[in-house]
């Protein structure tokens, strides 16, 4: 029950500063709120959340009669190929030849090449003359989204969603995908008289007496919005290859200034209201929690030598043409449109009736645009406090003191595992491991807190669920985990009944049940069964257990050149000899000698695991339980069809805990260290 109180005030908060949440400083607030809420009690008395609840009522009703824009907005991609495209029959005529004969000046027609992955016959024209956006889902539009605040300089700062499209998935040719050409039209409301509009270059303005006037402005000037401007449309045309700085932004009047002012006010007392109306925040773990949130979120967003081009936050630039982030991205913004459509249903098929790319970071996509629409915010929030988990996984078996220090290393690392920049970086392309690698951990370090036998001081059933839930959440995202949760959750559940505990048992069971969403969803869409993914017992793990028996018969025999030992010694060597994340090339010298401490670090958890399992390990039986998860983590690198690092991440940074944890108690016989209050309960 205080689970869902909990839950349920998150979502109080959510709709206190308003979704979709766009604003950095309104996403940061929501994270500060967050944090609190999980590092809190409830306070006593049943009228607190009733009154919660009229506070918000009470602020969203304020806010939606507060005088807005509500600037119609129409964007998309401005791509031509061919006659009589979506273009050319929705843009006014005058327009659309202005903008064509710009375009083909920066793309020649007759220069198109012809290679098969040329981004002309991949992409080819937008569809539609405009097209929808995540920002949208709540506020329906008039034709792409409505605004009320107009600027940017970028493509990624104006987020258009068209540039993840998967229709313009190219990865090669002339037409970079951060260089996408684009259009918009904003209609003008009675709203925005006495406001301003502020750009650089070339405008077409519709007159009253209809057709449009050509404005240019050879440096960045305004055009004051008069009454007969109300219900006029404006057009403008970018091609960031030829610009690379845009200017274009929106001046409100003095009158819409105040209703911001007063919305942002209101939407900052009301969340805040909430949080102090129905909890009472535990003050000690909150404050390290939030301080260990905030270096990492301002590490991330300060680091642009990581990715670059890539940005987590409000900026939604493109993602890398030919690569699984777009993928996701496009797929999960399909699902959130369709969801905000009423098509739950059809949403939550994920746009594949069976699995086949990996399943789960479309999902947390689509619950990203639902919230926070076009942008990266979500990710943003997830990964900063991958480090908190860190903190509190170390804080079980090297006390706090030491896990300050781990933490802080683990945040400055500039290479291979157990590096933040390395999630850091994968969060940026958008791949699923970070979120999946950090989700794994957190259930790791409740099932360390909540059993007894693992060193734990908290039996409590509720976050029991909670880390079932995110054992099967982390494969869900990257199904090879799935070793390493099963394992887990079997080590736990055997603990569990050694100690005749069934409701923890349960508890967990219940938390894991999630996962049997994926069989349930191939069976339900597409009529077949497979646990996970169909490429998952297929082209996915192209080697099998029987590859390995026929090269070690091969070896016996002296054979060492066959089918067998070839593939799997290339296997085998492509996942020990492959570099983990490098920031900058000039790193590697430091990367060759990370690269070996974490080669020892693979050799102590073997040693860690074997003498646990054969019970000669007199202390530290979570080591143990944490070293063969190291090992079931890295078991799938033996198999599947890449070594690629990124897969091997959760193995490696495990086996640096155990090597970490192990050096430690090797310098120390004190015992694994006992807290007088620990992090769980601290949380609830």
């Amino acid at each position: 029950m205080r689970l869902l109180f909990k839950s349920f005030v998150a979502l109080l908060m959510v709709f206190a500063i308003g979704v979709p949440i766009l604003e950095t400083w309104e996403t940061v607030l929501l994270a500060v709120l967050l944090l609190a809420l999980v590092f809190s009690i409830p306070r006593p008395g049943p009228w607190r959340l009733p009154v919660a609840m009229a506070a918000v009522l009470m602020v969203v009703g304020v806010k939606a009669v507060l005088p807005h824009a509500d600037i119609a907005e129409a964007h998309n991609a401005f791509l031509v190929i061919h006659d009589d495209e979506a273009l050319q029959r929705g843009l006014p005529p005058e327009i659309f030849q202005s903008w064509k004969a710009q375009f083909d000046a920066l793309y020649p027609p007759q220069a198109v090449p012809d290679a098969d992955r040329s981004p002309w016959r991949l992409a080819g024209a937008p569809k539609t003359l405009y097209t929808q956006s995540s920002d949208a889902i709540w506020r329906r539009p008039k034709y792409t989204r409505q605004v009320d605040s107009i600027g940017f300089h970028t493509l990624g700062q104006f987020r258009g969603g068209f540039a993840n499209e998967i229709q313009y998935n190219w990865w090669s040719g002339e037409l970079l995908r951060e260089q996408m050409p684009f259009y918009v039209m904003y209609e003008l409301t009675p709203a925005s008289i006495g406001s301003s509009l502020v750009w650089k270059g070339q405008v077409f303005w519709e007159r009253s007496t209809g057709g449009f006037d050509e404005i240019v402005h050879p440096a960045v000037a305004a055009r004051r919005i008069d009454p007969d401007a109300a219900g006029r449309r404006v057009y403008a045309a970018f091609f960031p290859k030829r610009d690379a700085v845009l200017d274009f932004a929106f001046e409100p009047s003095l009158t819409l200034r105040l209703a911001r002012w007063i919305g942002s006010a209101l939407s900052f007392l009301g969340a805040v209201a909430v949080l102090l109306l129905t909890v009472q925040p535990r003050w000690p773990s909150y404050t390290r929690a939030l301080a260990i949130f905030s270096a990492g979120y301002l590490f991330m967003t300060s680091f642009l030598l990581v990715s670059a081009g890539k940005y987590l936050g409000r900026s939604y630039p493109p993602q890398g043409g030919g690569d699984d982030g777009l993928v996701h991205d496009a797929w999960g913004r399909a699902m959130a449109m369709m969801a905000g459509n009423g098509h739950a249903v059809a949403a939550f098929e994920g746009t594949e009736p069976v699995y086949w790319f990996t399943p789960g970071t479309r999902y947390v996509r689509m619950l990203e645009k639902l919230v926070f629409g076009d942008t990266n915010h979500l990710f943003a929030l997830i990964v900063p406090c991958v480090l908190i988990v860190i903190f509190y996984l170390m804080r079980h078996f090297i006390g706090t003191r030491w896990a300050w220090v781990v933490t802080a290393i683990v945040c400055v690392l500039p290479v291979e595992n157990i590096s933040y920049l390395q999630y850091i970086a994968n969060a940026k392309l958008g791949y699923g491991e970070a979120i999946g690698g950090g989700l794994f951990l957190l259930g790791l370090v409740l099932l360390l807190r909540t059993q007894p036998a693992w060193g734990g001081t908290d039996r409590n059933l509720a976050w029991t669920w909670v880390a079932g839930a995110a054992l099967a959440a982390s494969m869900f995202i990257r199904p090879n985990f799935a070793f390493a949760v099963v394992w887990v959750a079997g080590a736990h559940t055997w603990a569990s009944w050694k100690r005749r505990d069934v409701p923890a048992i349960l508890s967990l069971a219940g938390g894991l049940g999630l996962a049997l969403w994926m069989p349930l969803h191939n069976w339900f869409y597409g009529g077949e069964f497979h646990l996970i993914s169909k490429s998952g017992a297929t082209i996915s793990v192209p080697l099998g257990v029987g590859d390995y028996f026929s090269a070690l018969a091969d070896a016996v025999r002296g054979r060492f050149h066959t089918t067998a030992t070839a593939v799997t010694s290339k296997q085998i060597g492509g996942w020990l000899s492959a570099y983990g994340f490098v920031m900058v090339p000039q790193l590697t010298p430091v990367a060759r000698v990370a690269h070996a401490v974490k080669l020892v670090a693979l050799l102590i958890t073997l040693w860690v695991a074997m003498r646990w399992v054969v019970g000669r390990l007199k202390t530290g039986s979570a080591l143990g339980v944490v070293a063969v998860a190291s090992l079931c983590a890295h078991l799938p690198m033996l198999f599947i069809f890449t070594t690629n690092y990124r897969y091997a991440m959760l193995g490696w940074d495990l086996s640096i805990v155990v090597l970490v944890v192990w050096l430690y108690q090797m310098r120390s016989a004190s015992e694994v260290p006992r807290f007088e209050v620990s992090p769980v309960q601290m949380a609830s």
